[in-house]
């Protein structure tokens, strides 16, 4: 049975207040909210950039480690924050520094098996999302950062509720539940409702809340946006083996692939063994 001790007996408040179960949610690292703020501006000042990352020496270094690990699979050192913003750019220090951030954020539930294969599908989405991006030609470091928050509401919940959302999945796998059902009975909240909730106090623009909030929705027309690359990558990282729960009747690759514009299909070559020890290796280099 799933835990119910976290239930509560009350309508969903109004969207101007916080979900119960999202209530008191320890904080997003104060520098991570402060850059975006920043880097959501038009014309960001890159020095006022680097002075910000700098002022918290702790979050600098680590922004440099993930700087130059595989994750980011660079094909240069970056041995300055100063080099990292000139030579990256702002759009990839964003997608370094969402990472580094979001991760600090999550880190406290790690320790848990089932809660730790969260966070590594929100990396495999994020990694596929860039490379099908590509493919589509649209902007790669936005897919990054869409593919990486896609699943906020879910981190969310598991970093506050972490016993019973590992609980919940378990219990999930094991009947094959839907998971978004299981997770508004247990929370009154879904992690789409949840995600969506939370973007909207945050600086990030109304594309990527669009992601949040519908990237497990079909199309319902012939446009390929942001939202449904995302879909796309969500759907494919479940395919390689990245899924949260396991499933009676999983996705093929090649199903996925069909998700694709014809154009951004014949783009698109990677071998599915090939694409799956990639994501896994650079997943692995996450810490």
């Amino acid at each position: 049975m799933i835990d119910t001790e976290v239930r509560r007996s009350q309508r969903k408040p109004p969207t101007n207040t916080a979900p119960w179960a999202l209530d008191k949610l320890p904080p997003f690292p104060m520098v991570a909210s402060r850059l975006m703020q920043l880097l959501a501006k038009e014309d960001p000042d890159i020095s006022e950039v680097g002075r910000m990352i700098s002022a918290e020496p702790v979050f600098a270094t680590r922004v440099l480690q993930m700087a130059n690990s595989p994750l980011f699979a660079l094909t240069a050192q970056v041995k300055t924050l100063s080099h990292a913003i000139v030579v990256l750019g702002l759009a990839r220090v964003k997608s370094i520094t969402v990472t580094r951030a979001l991760g600090d954020f999550v880190a406290p539930a790690l320790s848990v098996r089932s809660l730790r294969v969260c966070w590594q599908n929100s990396l495999a989405g994020a990694l596929l999302a860039e490379k099908l991006a590509r493919a589509c030609k649209m902007d790669a470091d936005v897919a990054y950062v869409a593919g990486l928050l896609r699943d906020i509401g879910r981190l969310a919940l598991l970093v506050k509720y972490p016993d019973s959302y590992a609980n919940l999945l378990a219990v999930s796998g094991e009947h094959a539940f839907d998971l978004l059902s299981t997770e508004r009975e247990l929370f009154d909240v879904d992690h789409c409702q949840a995600g969506e909730w939370l973007m909207g106090r945050m600086p990030f623009p109304p594309e990527l809340t669009e992601v949040v909030a519908h990237h497990h929705d079909t199309p319902t027309d012939n446009t390929f946006r942001m939202v449904h690359l995302i879909r796309t990558a969500d759907r494919m990282a479940d395919a390689l083996g990245f899924a949260v729960v396991a499933q009676a009747d999983p996705l093929q690759f090649g199903q996925v692939l069909q998700d694709l514009p014809e154009a951004a299909l014949a783009r698109f070559h990677y071998e599915e063994e090939d694409l799956k020890a990639e994501i896994d290796m650079r997943i692995q280099t996450w810490g």
